[in-house]
């Protein structure tokens, strides 16, 4: 297979998956240990705020895109954006990167522009197609974009210029559960798509997964409860619309044959990282039901890498993936960075129950992180370096 590194740019999500990566490593590691190092990282109005903001509208930002950017082109059955515009689109990001890092000695319009730009382009390129291709029902994804655009906005405005009104912490959560709402409607459409189509491959005797439609609704409108209500800091009444949110999850993951999938990784992936997203809404509803007893900025770390970064893993796992007969086959090494992220999330949210661990804990689970995403960079990076397999995210159909 012939490996050219002019490759990476024949579809979106080549350079945005490798920017997550990249970025996964990079902004952790500095994050972590940058003080220790001499690099200490950028800060915002609070110190936790340049971290929060890099995993949710960096490392998160790049990954959706690359996914709908994507899956765009089958939607419409159209060229994958490429050339010049996707070239734009992830430098949009790159300066993204810098800006925040030099935003102490930055204008606050510096600052806001690249990731402005980055949002605009990615949602606007989404309309377009949708609309150019005329495919109805999926005009949800360019306004999500579009919304969480306008989150990072109103965030940096709030951290860089404590505008009356906008609390920079209310809103980093409210796009927590805005991320965990993608996570609900595209990954669970995924987990039971992609697990019937390989039931029905390798001819199991098994039901096909429940689609219980009137649970993903039922789940949607709950956590659209739950993001409204937080976005109002209505922290208790937030809290009890999160643990009935994921108890729904919970109750749709059920019905979905994952006892079935142990032997296929890329579908266990797939299936723990929303069995991650029921636990965590779960364990954020108990903290703000409990703030006495829980601590929210430690458990909610069961939804940014438990549900989050694990669906992100999961998904790039299958673009990394071989192909045989028509089949996905996960790459060898892709199954340990799952582990070692799932790991990782165990021992940042046992820091909850066990406080005086701090320190020990934060480091192994920053040590489980950076090793599971640089695994998935050994793996990714042969495929997108060689040729473009399509469908990118699946193999054929039963």
């Amino acid at each position: 297979m012939r490996l050219a590194l002019s490759n990476i740019w024949l579809m979106p999500h080549r350079p945005l998956f490798l920017a997550a990566g990249l970025w996964a490593v990079v902004a952790i590691a500095w994050w972590q240990w940058g003080d220790a190092a001499g690099f200490a990282p950028p800060s915002l109005d609070t110190p936790v705020a340049w971290h929060a903001h890099e995993m949710i509208f960096g490392f998160g930002g790049a990954a959706l895109a690359g996914y709908l950017l994507t899956t765009l082109s089958g939607w419409t059955g159209r060229a994958a954006t490429g050339g010049w515009l996707l070239g734009a689109i992830v430098a949009c990001w790159i300066a993204q990167r810098f800006a925040l890092a030099l935003a102490a000695v930055l204008p606050a319009l510096l600052v806001l522009l690249p990731g402005l730009a980055y949002f605009g382009l990615v949602s606007g390129v989404l309309a377009r197609g949708l609309h150019q291709g005329r495919v109805p029902g999926k005009w949800g994804f360019p306004l999500a974009v579009a919304a969480i655009g306008g989150g990072d906005a109103a965030f940096l405005l709030a951290s860089l210029r404590g505008w009356p009104g906008l609390d920079s912490m209310v809103l980093i959560r409210g796009c927590v559960l805005g991320f965990a709402l993608l996570v609900s409607v595209v990954g669970g459409r995924m987990v039971v798509g992609f697990t019937d189509n390989w039931l029905r491959q390798t001819g199991r005797p098994v039901p096909p997964p429940a689609r219980k439609t009137a649970a993903a609704r039922l789940g949607f409108a709950l956590l659209g409860a739950a993001l409204a209500l937080t976005l109002f800091n209505q922290t208790r009444a937030s809290g009890l619309a999160l643990v009935a949110a994921g108890g729904v999850q919970a109750w749709r993951l059920a019905g979905w044959r994952s006892r079935h999938v142990g032997g296929n990784p890329l579908l266990w992936m797939l299936h723990g990282g929303f069995g991650w997203l029921a636990l965590g809404l779960v364990l954020l509803g108990a903290a703000r039901l409990f703030p006495d007893h829980l601590s929210e900025a430690d458990l909610v770390h069961g939804l940014t890498m438990g549900a989050m970064a694990g669906m992100i893993l999961a998904v790039a796992a299958r673009a990394a993936a071989r192909r045989a007969g028509g089949m996905l086959l996960a790459r060898r090494g892709l199954s340990a960075a799952c582990l070692l992220l799932w790991a990782g999330t165990c021992l940042r949210l046992a820091v909850a129950p066990w406080p005086e661990l701090r320190p020990w804990l934060t480091d192994g689970a920053s040590l489980c992180w950076l090793a599971g995403w640089a695994l998935f960079l050994r793996c990714f990076l042969p495929a997108a370096l060689g040729p473009v397999q399509r469908p990118v995210f699946s193999g054929s159909r039963a």
